[in-house]
C-alpha cells in the first residue's frame, strides 16, 4: 500500500522487474506514487499498468498524469470506461457526502482518460485476475493475486480495526448488487484483503469475509 496519499488506498503490485498500480487516489498523487515506486526499485518506465477498480475521482484522480509520466496502459472494466473517458459524468454522490464531493470538485479537476484495456470478468491483467463485482458502480472490479491477496476497491471497506463493512450507501448505486458481489468474493480463497478505504485484513481474510457474509453483513 502506497503511504501518504490523498483519497482512496493505492497499491503497487510487483511482477518481476515491472509493476502495476491499482488505483491512484485523488488528483495530485502522481509524484508520491512514483517516489514510492522508486523506493521499491521500480522506475517510472517499468510501471506497465494502471488498473482502476472503478472511476470515482478518489480512485482515478491521478491516473491521467501518472499515465503521462510512465506510459503505462490504463485498464478498467468496460462498463465503467465511458465515465473514465468523459463520455458520461462521474457518478453522483448522494446526501451530505455529495456536497463535500461537489465542493472538492470546485478545486480538483478530473482529467478524463481513454482506457487502453477494457476488462471483463475473469480477464487477467499483469499477474491479477479480474472479478467483476458491481454494486458500488456498474463496472466495479476486484483483483485476485493467486490465493494470496485480493484487492477489493470499494466493493467493501474496513473500519479502523480492520473489520469488514459494506460500502458507503451514499456512494453505492445498488446496495443489493453490492451484497451479491460480496457473496461472490467470499467464495474465493485469499490470505489478505486490501480495501480501497480502511486498513487491510492481513490474515485469514477469506474466512473473515465468509463470516461477514454469513452474518448478513452485520457490524460486530
Amino acid at each position: 500500500m502506497i503511504e501518504r496519499l490523498r483519497g482512496a488506498n493505492s497499491y503497487l503490485v510487483l511482477a518481476g522487474g515491472t509493476a502495476a498500480v491499482i488505483d491512484t487516489g485523488m488528483p495530485g498523487n502522481e509524484a508520491r506514487i512514483l517516489e514510492y515506486a522508486r523506493e521499491a526499485g521500480i522506475e517510472p518506465a517499468n510501471i506497465k499498468f494502471i488498473i482502476l477498480t472503478h472511476p470515482d475521482i478518489d480512485h482515478s484522480g491521478s491516473v491521467a498524469k501518472l499515465k503521462g509520466l510512465t506510459g503505462a496502459k490504463v485498464a478498467i472494466h468496460e462498463l465503467d470506461a465511458p465515465r473514465l473517458a468523459g463520455e458520461k459524468k462521474l457518478k453522483e454522490v448522494k446526501g451530505p457526502l455529495g456536497v463535500v464531493f461537489g465542493t472538492m470538485g470546485a478545486f480538483m479537476r478530473f482529467i478524463p482518460v481513454r482506457p487502453d484495456i477494457l476488462l471483463k470478468d475473469s480477464d487477467s491483467v499483469s499477474i491479477l485476475k479480474v472479478i467483476h463485482s458491481p454494486g458500488h458502480t456498474d463496472g466495479s472490479i476486484c483483483l485476485l493475486k493467486g490465493d494470496d491477496v485480493i484487492f477489493v476497491g470499494d466493493a467493501m471497506r474496513t473500519d479502523a480495526n480492520g473489520r469488514p463493512r459494506l460500502p458507503s450507501g451514499a456512494m453505492t448505486i445498488s446496495m443489493e448488487r453490492a451484497k451479491q458481489s460480496l457473496k461472490k468474493i467470499s467464495a474465493y480463497s485469499y490470505e489478505a484483503l486490501l480495501p480501497g478505504h480502511g486498513p487491510p485484513i492481513r490474515n485469514g481474510a477469506s474466512q473473515v469475509m465468509a463470516s461477514f457474509v454469513e452474518s448478513g453483513f452485520a457490524d460486530r
